[in-house]
């Protein structure tokens, strides 16, 4: 049968303190999280624009014959 939570030892500046820790430690890691997505997301625009080079070579076509066939679009 499970138990309750043991309650901490901590007075209640320390539990403050403790907590306070714990908040600024999730900070540091969204801003991590925030900085992985920007350099994912800088990965895939860049992959996009790639695609997009890749197609303009494959077409064979000038610069102006492909531009607008993709503006007719």
């Amino acid at each position: 049968m499970p138990r309750g939570r043991r309650k901490s030892n901590l007075n209640p500046t320390e539990e403050m303190q403790a907590i306070d820790q714990k908040i600024a430690d999730l900070q540091e890691q969204i801003s991590d999280l925030k900085k992985q997505r920007k350099l994912v997301a800088a990965k895939a625009d860049e992959a996009a624009k790639q695609k997009i080079i890749d197609a303009f070579v494959a077409s064979g076509k000038s610069v102006d014959e492909f531009l607008a066939v993709v503006q007719s679009e």
